[in-house]
């Protein structure tokens, strides 16, 4: 089983097909005509959105797929140091806590990184050029709702469509509000949302 979309949005394209359009962020790279964020983890729901994807985008000229993770926010322990009174001692509490950080931060990048590798295989293996896969990380400095976290990522990446798989990102069930893609669909104004079976 591949895999079907349902198409719920508020803005949807009539096909695949590259659009042309102005650029409307101040990034320095170039805006695609058609440019997907794809949501992406390590459960086979991903997976199959993956494929879903890549069957669509195989041999099409001007769309990009940039893949995106939602790093999980750092532990409170690691956001900030109780302090000290003492100024020297203040600066080896802060010394060792962003020590702390970086050594959280390579091991999130470590799993980023095993979830990207294979994604942009699959996509690959469908006819995606690899030219038009690209990655983004959310911070995980950054404490909003996961869901607002994604469409910042989509609005920073020129992407006017998200895609998620349904059955994905099961761990967000349970920081409340409903599963990501139905927190997708009620807020993504302005997306076009792309939730894959």
């Amino acid at each position: 089983n591949m895999g079907t979309a349902r198409r719920v949005a508020r803005r949807q394209p009539s096909s695949l097909r590259p659009r042309l359009s102005k650029k409307t962020s101040d990034r320095k790279h170039n805006v695609s005509a058609l440019a997907l964020l794809v949501v992406v983890d390590a459960t086979e729901a991903s997976r199959r959105t993956l494929r879903y994807v890549g069957r669509m985008l195989a041999n099409r000229v001007g769309v990009d797929c940039h893949l995106a993770y939602i790093t999980p926010g750092l532990p409170p322990g690691l956001l900030e140091s109780g302090g000290s009174e003492l100024p020297e001692r203040e600066k080896e509490i802060e010394s060792a806590l962003r020590g702390e950080q970086h050594r959280w931060m390579e091991k999130a990048d470590k799993k980023t990184a095993r979830i990207f590798r294979p994604a942009r295989a699959i996509l690959q293996r469908a006819g995606v050029a690899a030219a038009h896969i690209h990655t983004c990380v959310s911070s995980p400095f950054d404490a909003g709702r996961t869901v607002d976290e994604v469409l910042l990522l989509a609005r920073d990446q020129g992407c006017g469509t998200v895609v998620v798989g349904h059955r994905a990102h099961t761990w967000f069930r349970g920081l409340g509000g409903g599963h990501l893609a139905e927190q997708l669909v009620r807020i993504g104004k302005g997306f076009a949302i792309w939730v894959v079976d």
